[in-house]
């Protein structure tokens, strides 16, 4: 019997057809995926081009990928590739393993934006994801701005996760929730976001749930808890190019016993002193030893190199974990050298503002409240003499009022450079807030000025009147025709992560505008700066005055932050410690004056010039009025 070569070749057609079925990709790990077809776009990246694990990179990749760790943790700082480490994630699951995903960006704007400069940038970019959408560049109903569904039948959805109906209706196999310590604690009185979000999971064989973010306050951060509840976290150690010993990574100081330290102001003299040799090493030192890294927790007993491979911290093979939690941070980021870290410790050192943001994004750490208690009896200690009435550093003056229902409690305050901050006066004016009288004793209060020590007078620039609590119609009506003179009323409202001050509202019946205050913010910072102890940036000055007693200091120092657990969730709050807590409440009116103001110190203090008060000198001429900066 014959056949023709026509024939053989149908014949080695046909049966590749029938076998194309049982076809199935070599398998590949997510750092072997990502390095043979991702690609950094130009649009989401420092530097356009194919990608390329780092050292430290490894074992975070592949656990994102590893089908037997059902939940990974990420805490981190910035600059360590956390988000192409993720889209790389996205996309050796999405096409390599066939996975339908949910990523949830804490609000909707995030995800569609993320979807605009991450998502869509990284499909253009990859060849095999771009395969897998044909509609791409096109509108199409498979290509929406929070769901993509791509020809080999999976999804991609990118959803804000401040809604509960986005974490319903939606079967996936990996659940990615970035940020997360930005999420609200419980989504529209539902739940946890991780909570909500892993119910997708139940029915996939494979189901995954990653958490990355850049960590908040301890004990409120999602991140923090959803690592302790892993009972892993695992740390990049590397070897001392000196000694040899392994050991992750630490910040120091100036003044520290091991760690990265550096003389004071001298952030080109930094070098790392390992705490087993005590030889100070450098950054060019120290960096090559990273391929030799490997992750370890020394109280977990456990460590990996790979993220595939897990062993005990002596090297024996154990299984692989099911929950596990990382920590990094920017040390161990070749984009940015240890001087650039040292110079953003010196820009922070002295701002409690900018030292928290440090902590959170350089180091990857949560920012922890010292001393959340103050002493009233240190800080009536701290009371100093004033020459006058506002003395050379402040340049503008607010005022805070406080309604009660026998008094108006007041306290004028001058700011300066740093916002270092004067308490000027402090009045209690008694009466029937029903009545005008005490009313037009207010005005005639709020109209007087300060002498400065330059010897100009400070009207008061800004005044904020609580309207959240008694005689609101009165406030509403006593403002309603002052608002030029800068006298808002304001209402507090509670939650952690609310600015300070929000925009103005004028849905009430007066048509006044109405600030929304965040209460928690601003008693957190009121709080941090009353425990600075050097003048300058944010430091709090009191004047010797029989004003400012001891009743005065004991109410400003009448709450204290607690920890509650709620459901199993530690939950810090503000606890009044003394029933009269007015000063307190009159420093955070005060803060909310001065950033609706948002004066620009460097221009009131030009204006300030010295005043000659000799009798034969004649008078000053009047300076100027000029608008300040945010009005």
């Amino acid at each position: 019997m014959s056949i023709s070569n026509s024939q053989l070749s149908n014949l080695k057609n046909a049966v590749s057809a029938g076998l194309k079925a049982f076809w199935r990709p070599m398998p590949m790990t997510a750092v072997e995926w990502a390095d043979e077809h991702f690609y950094l776009s130009a649009e989401s990246s420092y530097l356009e081009g194919r990608w390329e694990t780092l050292h430290f990179q490894i074992a975070i990749l592949n656990s994102m990928g590893n089908d037997e760790i059902r939940i990974c943790n990420l805490m981190k700082s910035a600059r360590v590739g956390y988000s192409q480490m993720l889209k790389a994630a996205m996309a050796y699951m999405l096409e390599h393993k066939n996975r339908n995903q949910l990523l949830f960006q804490p609000t909707d704007a995030a995800a569609a934006g993320f979807m605009k400069s991450h998502i869509e940038s990284m499909i253009r970019d990859v060849p095999v994801v771009r395969n897998l959408a044909p509609w791409h560049g096109k509108k199409h109903r498979d290509n929406t701005l929070d769901t993509k569904k791509f020809s080999n039948r999976r999804q991609l959805w990118c959803l804000g996760g401040t809604a509960a109906k986005n974490y319903r209706e939606k079967s996936v196999d990996t659940v990615i929730y970035d940020e997360l310590a930005a999420f609200p604690p419980d989504v529209e009185k539902e739940g946890a976001p991780t909570f909500l979000g892993d119910r997708r999971l139940e029915g996939s064989v494979f189901g995954k749930s990653i958490r990355g973010s850049t960590p908040k306050n301890k004990h409120e951060c999602q991140i923090e808890r959803s690592c302790k509840e892993s009972g892993v976290m695992l740390r990049y150690e590397i070897p001392c190019p000196h000694c040899g010993e392994y050991q992750y990574l630490q910040w120091g100081g100036p003044d520290a016993d091991f760690g990265m330290k550096f003389q004071k102001s001298e952030p080109s003299s930094v070098a790392y002193l390992c705490p087993h040799c005590g030889v100070l090493g450098t950054y060019a030192e120290w960096m090559p030893q990273q391929y030799k890294g490997i992750w370890r927790d020394r109280l977990a007993d456990l460590a990996t190199k790979d993220g595939m491979e897990w062993t005990t911290i002596e090297g024996k093979y154990v299984d692989t974990p099911e929950f596990v939690s990382f920590h990094i941070w920017s040390a161990y980021s070749p984009f940015t050298d240890w001087r650039r870290l040292v110079q953003d410790w010196l820009k922070a050192k002295d701002d409690v503002g900018k030292l928290k943001t440090f902590v959170n994004t350089i180091l990857g750490e949560t920012w922890e409240e010292q001393g959340e208690k103050l002493d009233s009896d240190e800080l009536y200690r701290r009371r100093e003499n004033y020459i006058s009435d506002v003395p050379t550093g402040g340049v503008v003056v607010t005022c805070a009022i406080d309604v009660q229902d026998d008094r108006l409690e007041c306290l004028t305050k001058a700011w300066g450079k740093g916002d270092e901050s004067w308490a000027v006066d402090f009045k209690i004016l008694y009466g029937d807030l029903a009545k005008p009288g005490i009313w037009e004793e207010l005005d005639n209060f709020l109209l007087q000025t300060y002498q400065h020590e330059s010897g100009n007078k400070l009207p008061i620039a800004c005044t904020c009147i609580d309207s959240g609590g008694h005689f609101t119609q009165e406030v509403y009506k006593f403002v309603k025709n002052r608002e030029s003179r800068r006298i808002f009323a304001i209402k507090g409202v509670g939650g952690v992560g609310r600015p300070i001050v929000s925009r103005p509202s004028t849905s009430n019946k007066a048509k006044i505008k109405l600030f929304a205050v965040g209460t928690d913010t601003c008693k957190e910072l009121v709080m941090a700066r009353l425990q600075i102890l050097e003048h300058g940036f944010g430091y709090c000055h009191y004047p010797i005055d029989s004003k400012f007693d001891e009743e005065f200091f004991k109410q400003l120092t009448a709450e204290e932050r607690r920890t509650r657990y709620h459901k199993g969730h530690a939950i810090l709050e503000w606890v009044k410690v003394r029933k009269r807590n007015e000063a307190f409440d009159l420093e955070v009116y005060n803060l909310t004056a001065r950033e609706i103001l948002n004066p620009n110190y460097d221009a009131l203090a030009s204006h300030l010039e010295v005043v000659e008060v000799a009798e034969d000198k004649p008078k000053a001429k009047p300076k100027r009025r000029f608008k300040m900066k945010g009005f």
